[in-house]
């Protein structure tokens, strides 16, 4: 009788299934955190308006919180300095236009006076952001 030797090939694939399994978690993580970075950083409430537009995020924010503490682009300052800071942001930007976010909660003077403020400082174009009911 004849015998015939059976060759044994080398398992030579790569198993991904692992190596996807854990890309997937992954992505979940970052799927569900990353709304928190974005909006998470500030806690202003803004008002909710029925005309309400959706803007390029390219501008320069302007935040005003409702105990009176102005943000520019998430950063701490005070009113008098703010057009200091504003004409280094319009350089590096390249654009006049400044969306102020304002608190639901915050005085209306204060928000005129930070207006008045970021005009004077060169502001071309003031946007205030609203929610869409």
């Amino acid at each position: 009788m004849r015998r015939y030797k059976i060759e044994e090939k080398e398992f030579s694939e790569i198993n991904i299934t692992p190596f996807t399994d854990v890309i997937l978690v992954v992505l979940i993580i970052f799927m569900i955190t990353s709304p928190f970075l974005i909006t998470g950083a500030l806690m202003v409430k803004l008002p909710q308006s029925s005309s309400a537009e959706t803007t390029l995020n390219s501008n320069i924010e302007v935040y005003l919180s409702s105990q009176n503490q102005i943000f520019l682009n998430s950063k701490l300052v005070e009113l008098s300095q703010l057009p200091a800071y504003l004409q280094a942001e319009f350089i590096q930007k390249g654009s006049r236009d400044v969306v102020v976010k304002a608190d639901k909660d915050a005085v209306y003077g204060n928000v005129v006076q930070l207006l008045d403020a970021l005009k004077n400082a060169g502001a071309s174009k003031l946007l205030i952001a609203t929610l869409k009911k």
